[in-house]
């Protein structure tokens, strides 16, 4: 196997899938790991970066640090999350262990577990879960749990006990070593981690994924209804106290991998109470947007309000600008909030939102908000094309 990983074929595909990653993402001209190099730079000498590439794998070379920085979370753009980017050549030997392995790595996942998965992505968990919520809220009990700073608290030594389960070959295991408890570079210095993971690989979500998979296993048979992805975890029963020693159980098995669930973001109880998950607020059988993301969005919304000086006409132009161009037109924005979220059935919480943006764009137009000026707004958007939010919510209900 670790031949395969070595290999010219294998190594290429990696660098190929790196470009395709980059080209799509347009990363090319502005992604850089601490080595402050860019794809451009290995352009004409990519069978060179190859061949350095297959080198240090067989020496086992330690891999450079990741570089560690800050970014605004997207549901609350007032906090940050650390996120990790690698040098573009440990990306790609990353890459060519992942793609080797990723079928192996299937063997041995549940098929309730949606996170980084082939034809399992999160959005198929949040339909299959609301499916189930839907059916039964009336019925079930619940408990949902997210996990405490998971990929920090990841123990390297059960992890590799794990690995070492499914890897026989010394090779392929000494090679996945250099991804677990690598260095990183955080704030002028260079750490080494010793426990936790450095994201920003695939390869390092199936580790994530892998550490946890005993107990998916586990408890999908003790439960009509279990569902995974990735530290987000949901169990449904129809009886309250056999659920309750499963909830007690789970606890004390993450206890002994070390991991601790996040107290503020749980929820164990009727199906009909009102809790989050997965990106969506429920509440007596409604699926609606979360506050937080609410907040974000009509936060967005409110930032046109800072052109307010500008004069009618230049009102005018500048929405014409936002609406000629597809990635900030409000008509792709609204369609895509719909498309993202679509298992939202609370069409109240909707028709609110929606006018909560007309009446910033009433704002921006005329100062005030008033009946009148809301009016006036009307004939003035048909010119634009711009459609409403509800709109969008009832086409997209409608065509389903």
């Amino acid at each position: 196997m670790f031949e395969k990983i070595i290999s010219d074929a294998n190594l290429q595909a990696a660098y190929l899938k790196i470009v395709e990653q980059f080209a799509a993402e347009k990363k090319g001209s502005r992604y850089h790991g601490l080595d402050n190099l860019f794809l451009k730079d290995f352009d004409l000498d990519s069978c060179e970066l190859i061949k350095l590439i297959r080198q240090e794998l067989q020496t086992k070379t330690e891999i450079s640090p990741a570089l560690a920085i800050k970014i605004p979370k997207k549901n609350n753009p007032e906090k940050f999350r650390e996120i990790f980017v690698y040098n573009l050549k440990e990306r790609i030997k990353a890459q060519a262990i992942f793609q080797i392995l990723l079928p192996v790595f299937e063997k041995h996942f549940s098929d309730r577990l949606f996170s980084y998965r082939p034809g399992k992505p999160p959005y198929l968990a949040a339909k299959y879960f609301c499916r189930r919520y839907r059916d039964s809220f009336t019925q079930d009990y619940l408990f949902v749990v997210d996990l405490e700073n998971y990929s920090d608290l990841i123990d390297h030594d059960l992890l590799l006990s794990y690995l070492s389960e499914i890897f026989v070959e010394e090779e392929v295991i000494s090679t996945l070593k250099l991804f677990i408890g690598n260095k990183v570079y955080r704030s002028g210095t260079i750490e080494k981690l010793k426990q936790g993971l450095v994201q920003g690989v695939p390869l390092i979500a199936m580790f994530s994924n892998l550490y946890l998979s005993d107990l998916d296993f586990k408890y999908q048979k003790k439960v009509p209804f279990y569902l995974r992805v990735g530290d987000d975890i949901a169990f449904f029963d129809r009886y309250p106290q056999k659920l309750e020693i499963l909830k007690n159980n789970f606890v004390s098995d993450l206890q002994k991998k070390k991991l601790k669930v996040s107290e503020s973001k749980q929820y164990f109880g009727p199906a009909n109470g009102e809790f989050s998950f997965l990106g969506y607020s429920f509440f007596q059988g409604l699926i609606s947007l979360e506050k937080k993301y609410l907040k974000r969005i009509v936060l967005e919304w409110k930032n046109i309000l800072s052109k307010q000086k500008l004069s009618d006409n230049k009102k005018d132009l500048f929405i014409k600008k936002i609406m000629f161009n597809p990635r900030s037109n409000y008509n792709f924005q609204f369609e895509k909030i719909i498309k993202d979220k679509s298992q939202i059935n609370n069409s109240e919480q909707i028709k609110k939102v929606s006018e909560e943006f007309f009446k910033i764009m009433t704002k921006f137009f005329y100062t005030r908000y008033s009946p009148r000026n809301r009016r006036l707004l009307e004939d003035r958007l048909r010119s634009f094309g711009l459609k409403s939010l509800y709109f969008f919510y009832k086409k997209f209900h409608y065509e389903r």
